[in-house]
């Protein structure tokens, strides 16, 4: 009997696995096929990024009015977490959007969860996956790394990345997303050396004040300080001692900035909070403008 239980876990996990790499990496809508041309203005450049916190197991649809409010809202749209698109795909709920997904690489039990949706077209797609995880935590079975997309404005090509960098439960940052970021930044700094115009974006596990304190000590940090666009507003509260989540503030949590952007076009607004109650994280939204 045990048997038969651990081979129909096994059969499961496999299946499983075999639907997360068949998971399209880039889907382009009929409608631009037909056209052969983007109807949106270059002046309607928002973008937004979010941790939806949809695991394969949650009840709730990227259709809900809550996140699709969101996402039509505006032209550019980072995801993370965004693990269930074996049976509740984006294509389904947002067939007028390109979109691109950081799928399966190895063996492992989830993607990264990174999405990227654009009303402009998606030129070229590539994930790159970080080195190292925190091999004792849940983060450690979805594949942590950055999503870029080469995305066409006009006549110009942008390169829009998406990272989920390792979370912690009980400590304000964990001493792998530091490893994690430095892998990022070199990236980044390989697209400045190549005058790329890109704009970083995703829940980067860090606060920001964190975050500016530890880059003060790298290299060029004197480059990247003014293109770090930051909300003013927390966009997640963490219960340090319980490890336990809000989008919302609660007695005995604590306020982050996890989800900001890196920039070198120049941004319109400063990015704002969106409240939302569809996941622990808050969306953050922003303009930007190409140089």
């Amino acid at each position: 009997m045990l048997f038969k239980i651990l081979f129909i876990i096994a059969a499961i996990i496999i299946v499983w696995i075999i639907i997360q790499k068949n998971i399209s990496e880039k889907y382009t809508p009929e409608n631009y096929i037909a056209n052969g041309l983007s109807k949106i203005s270059i002046n309607d450049i928002s973008i937004v990024t979010y941790n939806i916190q949809k695991f394969p197991w949650a009840l709730k649809s990227l259709g809900d009015e809550e996140i699709s409010n969101i996402i039509k809202s505006h032209s550019i749209i980072l995801l993370q977490e965004c693990f269930n698109e074996a049976y509740d795909s984006l294509e389904k709920h947002y067939p007028d959007y390109h979109i691109c997904r950081g799928n399966l690489k190895r063996l492992n039990m989830m993607n990264s969860g990174l999405v990227i949706l654009s009303k402009f077209p998606i030129i070229d797609v590539k994930f790159t996956e970080y080195k190292e995880a925190n091999p004792w935590s849940f983060d450690y079975f979805s594949e942590k790394g950055f999503l870029t997309a080469s995305i066409k404005i006009g006549d110009k090509c942008i390169k829009v990345v998406n990272t989920h960098l390792q979370s912690s439960d009980f400590y304000r940052y964990d001493k792998y997303a530091l490893s994690q970021l430095e892998e990022l930044m070199v990236y980044l700094d390989i697209l400045r050396e190549n005058r790329d115009e890109y704009i970083v974006g995703g829940d980067f596990n860090i606060d920001i004040n964190d975050f500016n304190n530890i880059m003060k000590s790298r290299k060029g940090f004197e480059v990247y300080k003014d293109m770090i666009k930051s909300p003013h507003k927390p966009t997640i509260y963490i219960n340090l001692t319980t490890s336990h989540t809000s989008n919302n503030y609660k007695e005995g949590y604590e306020p982050f900035i996890f989800d900001y952007f890196i920039t070198n076009s120049l941004s319109k607004t400063s990015p704002v909070v969106i409240n939302s109650d569809y996941s622990d994280h808050n969306p953050v939204s922003s303009f930007f403008f190409l140089g």
